[in-house]
């Protein structure tokens, strides 16, 4: 009996320390701060132009490359960016950039927050490129990356790069592997706030052959919805001619994947001849013919394999009778999210097996608009001048969304992908015990 009650007294104080500490974790761990992490704007290389769709004239930016790192007001919808990249306080909101060279060629991106890894599936080293790899770091510390490379031929060595704190660097195409006519870029953030983005510009002497940026993949993936491809006929003579599209893929890892492509079309949903059950070769960029046969509409793509891959289909376009080309890239599937594109007035695609999703639009003068959308395979929607935001407020499993823009210079595609997700992060809490000895 008298060994009994200690043993009692132990076994209740060790429980009373228990639950003592077990509420104490739970008080200690039950406080989060949440907030969207400030998104990078891609810079603005030599003969450019540079427009920046913003939430709001107060959305406050920095631009990189500066002693300053106070952010301002930029006091516009549409910010007109100079050479450097600039980082942009959206909260939540992803910018669209509309970058192009006048009269010779558009291309569109959205502006992103940090990535640790991006996959770029198009451009050229060979003679005929111009084009840019542009690695920005927004942070206050030298950053690390390293860039993997695959041409039709395999893989190439990987560059490691060092990029100062505050600064940028932008990186000729046709220097990480000269003479390659099909390039995936693949870039991979050791250390820093490192965001990166691509140029593919070509031209031959002083014959320019087009432009377009290319929007990064954030992994390799054994399905991949492209939804945004333009689809081009060319009245010669009295004949109609497509224009035509090429499908880049890589099967990165060392197993051969074995692909098929449905195509969304307004026509309903089909596999073109031999692309089901395609073998593509692990480790080598393969490039294979697509053509669906569709009169000039718009058109997307699901490729299924059984290893992960990336890809993006190249097209040749006409935007207002000015002849460019275009990649389309992988999208996401669609979320909750919000896109500024004051100045665009793009063109939505959506796809999926039934596409179902509602929007909101914001105009310039305050006024607002639902519009639902409902569609077999595929659906689209043109967004009119004087949206300042499109709001994606409800989406159906399975749907995926690009915009795509014409213009005067060219053709200009995004992925409806948000730049920058709300994050958590536990909040410090006092504790009087740090103060006693």
């Amino acid at each position: 009996m008298k060994i009994r009650r200690p043993l009692a007294l132990a076994s209740g104080l060790a429980l009373v320390l228990a639950l003592s500490n077990a509420a104490d974790v739970a008080v200690s761990n039950g406080k989060f701060s949440s907030n969207y992490p400030a998104v990078v704007c891609p810079s603005t290389p030599n003969g450019l132009t540079s427009a920046i769709s913003l939430p709001s004239s107060k959305s406050q930016i920095r631009s990189t490359g500066t002693k300053s790192l106070s952010f301002i007001p930029a006091q516009t919808l549409r910010y007109m960016q100079k050479k450097a990249p600039i980082i942009l306080e959206s909260q939540g909101a992803t910018p669209v950039v509309w970058q192009i060279r006048k009269g010779v060629w558009a291309g569109s991106t959205i502006c992103s927050s940090l990535q640790t890894e991006q996959w770029f599936v198009g451009g050229a080293a060979d003679v005929t490129s111009k084009g840019k790899l542009i690695l920005v770091n927004s942070g206050l510390s030298a950053a690390i990356v390293d860039i993997e490379v695959w041409n039709e031929i395999g893989a190439q060595p990987t560059k490691a790069i060092t990029i100062k704190a505050n600064s940028y660097l932008e990186i000729g195409v046709d220097s990480l592997s000269p003479g390659s006519q099909s390039l995936v870029i693949k870039t991979i953030t050791r250390a820093g706030r490192v965001t990166s983005y691509m140029i593919d510009e070509r031209g031959r002497g002083l014959r320019a052959l087009g432009g377009d940026i290319v929007n990064f993949a954030p992994k390799a993936s054994k399905e991949v919805f492209i939804p945004a491809i333009p689809h081009t006929v060319r009245k010669v003579g009295s004949k109609s001619v497509e224009l035509p599209h090429t499908l880049r893929i890589l099967a990165p890892g060392e197993i051969d994947a074995r692909i098929t492509v449905s195509v969304y079309s307004t026509d309903g949903s089909f596999i073109p001849a031999g692309l089901e059950g395609k073998v593509i070769k692990s480790g080598s960029v393969a490039t294979l013919d697509l053509n669906p046969n569709l009169p000039a509409s718009k058109f997307g793509i699901k490729i299924s394999s059984d290893e992960p891959i990336v890809a993006s289909v190249f097209s040749q376009t006409i935007s207002e009778g000015k002849s460019d080309f275009i990649w389309s890239t992988a999208a996401a599937e669609l979320t909750q999210s919000n896109f500024s594109v004051a100045g665009l007035a793009p063109q939505l695609i959506f796809i999926g097996a039934k596409v179902k999703a509602e929007l909101v639009l914001l105009f310039n003068n305050g006024k607002r608009k639902t519009v639902r959308i409902n569609g077999e395979d595929i659906a689209a929607v043109k967004i009119p001048d004087g949206v300042r935001s499109i709001s994606i407020t409800g989406a159906g499993k399975g749907i995926y969304g690009a915009g795509l823009v014409a213009t005067k210079s060219g053709y200009g595609y995004f992925p409806l992908t948000a730049g920058s997700v709300l994050t958590k992060s536990s909040v410090p809490m006092s504790n009087i015990r740090v103060l006693t000895p």
